[in-house]
């Protein structure tokens, strides 16, 4: 009896280990085609728009695939109102892949609604956003870390707009050093929490990517750093909150937050159609006297 039991345990351990080191194979359809828009517009500037076309989940993923997603031959309207332009694909090496579409007409004005379509293959994708008025920084001023003698974080302070739900986006720009604007870990920041009152935070290093760890979230003595302040409005807002709880609840490419991104893009497309209501400030990181 005690052998028979023996071989039964035996048998379920090798079952059991069986059927733990044999991976589930899965028949994954290939996602229908869709547009991916990353295009922005904001006060005083021409609209800037990335095109490019969805990627089964389990593709490879490198600079040649990256290059290959790109859309350079799509029409791209901007509309406001009774006036639209056709936006023109233009060479730049500050974004990857290196090719955006760009306004020629029609710059961003406080308080108006901009539509962009973009057209490529037979298929459609749109969105509309406004631009909110601007929020100006009351304090902006560096805090050196209490363990290095040259790293810290950028302090910055602003009056919330009372009678309003509003929202905002921060990013930074290293001269000399940073190819463009990046975002602030905080991708999007609503003031349901400090609604028409002084709220401050400290602003960390902007990355350039999310697709390699953080070298370094800190800025260092002798930069020169631009801040961008964004007012955004709610849809522009939902969208890189969505975002930045996949990112932060994602470890790895098999686990999820189990959210949806949530896009302000209708028809075939995907991704952030957004207006800025910007206000640029520069600190030279110094030691204090």
């Amino acid at each position: 009896m005690r052998g028979f039991l023996r071989n039964i345990s035996i048998l379920i351990i090798i079952q059991l280990f069986t059927f733990c080191n044999k991976l589930p194979e899965y028949d994954l359809m290939d996602p229908d085609d869709m547009i991916v828009i990353d295009g922005w517009i904001e006060n005083g500037q021409y609209a800037k728009v990335l095109l490019t076309r969805n990627a089964p989940y389990f593709s490879s993923l490198d600079s040649a695939s990256l290059r290959e997603l790109v859309l350079t031959r799509a029409s791209v309207i901007l509309t406001e109102g009774e006036r639209s332009e056709y936006l023109t694909l233009r060479r730049n090496d500050n974004y990857f892949p290196p090719f955006i579409y760009e306004g020629n007409e029609i710059k961003g004005e406080t308080g108006k609604t901009y539509t962009l379509t973009a057209t490529y293959g037979g298929r459609s994708a749109s969105g509309e956003t406004t631009i909110p008025p601007e929020v100006s920084l009351d304090t902006l001023f560096f805090e050196l870390n209490e363990d290095s003698d040259s790293l810290g974080t950028i302090y910055i302070e602003f009056t919330d707009p009372p009678g309003t739900r509003n929202y905002y986006r921060i990013l930074s720009q290293i001269t000399g050093e940073d190819r463009r604007f990046y975002s602030s870990m905080v991708m999007g920041l609503s003031d349901e929490m400090f609604g028409g009152q002084k709220f401050g935070f400290s602003l960390f290093r902007g990355r350039e990517t999310y697709l390699s760890a953080m070298k370094n979230e800190y800025f260092s003595l002798g930069d020169t750093v631009n801040i961008k302040f964004c007012s955004i409005d709610k849809a522009h807002y939902e969208f890189w909150n969505s975002f930045q709880d996949e990112i932060l609840n994602t470890g790895n490419p098999f686990a999820s937050s189990l959210s949806v991104i949530k896009s302000n893009i209708r028809g075939d497309g995907l991704g952030v159609w957004g207006g800025y209501g910007v206000k640029y400030y520069t600190i030279i990181i110094k030691k204090a006297p």
